[in-house]
């Protein structure tokens, strides 16, 4: 046998091997998401030489505030794949950010326990280019006729422009008023505060909204409220 020969059979030796021992390979789609709930499809295959019963996937992530796998999809079970069968099986996750899932797949061959982990999968979400971080009134109490306060901070993921932030004021008599308007942009990410002011005319408890839009799409809000207490006499 010639040594290319000898090289060959042994690389046909060491690929049987490799298969043996890693006997799956998992294919994740889709690669982007939205925000929100959403299904994932896992084609699970067994690449090895030999059937594998009894296999039972779950789908973890690395990082649950970026992706997490919820409880109504999170598990899926196989009776039997063959050589180069493959199966499609669907995980239930809400996507926040862009992050990392992974598959633990366990089975048994000719008795014997296998359990195999997939490489990590990248899933990237559509992010909108900004969001409102913190939304609140610098005191809880006021005094009638005194200036309420609110301060707004807003966060840029990149470069971003035309964006519109609007703080609203519902007092105790239910007139909406809108504090301000602010046109920002970003030339890069990073983060902005702004500062809003009303005059306190009515006494009880106001509720205060800020509203950032992008392209006149709303994109992200946050609420605070605070309470306005009679003059002294």
């Amino acid at each position: 046998m010639t040594d290319e020969k000898k090289k060959e059979k042994r690389i046909a030796m060491e690929e049987r091997e490799e298969r043996r021992k890693y006997p799956f390979e998992a294919i994740f789609t889709p690669k982007v998401l939205e925000r929100g709930r959403h299904w994932i499809t896992v084609e699970l295959g067994n690449v090895s030489t030999e059937p594998l019963v009894d296999v039972s996937a779950t789908l973890y992530t690395y990082n649950t505030h970026d992706l997490d796998v919820l409880p109504s999809g999170s598990f899926r079970f196989v009776k039997e794949l063959r050589p180069q069968d493959t199966e499609v099986l669907n995980f239930h996750v809400f996507a926040n950010h862009t992050g990392w899932v992974y598959l633990h797949v366990t089975a048994y061959r000719y008795g014997a326990f296998v359990s195999w982990y997939s490489p990590y999968h990248e899933i990237r979400l559509i992010e909108d280019p900004a969001e409102i971080q913190a939304f609140f009134v610098n005191r809880p109490y006021w005094a009638l006729e005194e200036t309420i306060e609110t301060e707004t901070v807003v966060h840029a993921h990149r470069n971003v422009s035309d964006l519109r932030l609007e703080i609203a004021a519902t007092p105790p008599s239910k007139s909406h008023t809108l504090m301000d308007v602010i046109d920002i942009d970003f030339a890069e990410s990073g983060t902005k505060r702004f500062a809003s002011e009303l005059y306190a005319s009515e006494e009880g408890m106001y509720h205060l909204t800020a509203r950032l839009f992008h392209e006149h799409k709303l994109i992200s809000s946050k609420l605070a409220s605070c309470y306005v207490t009679p003059l002294e006499e």
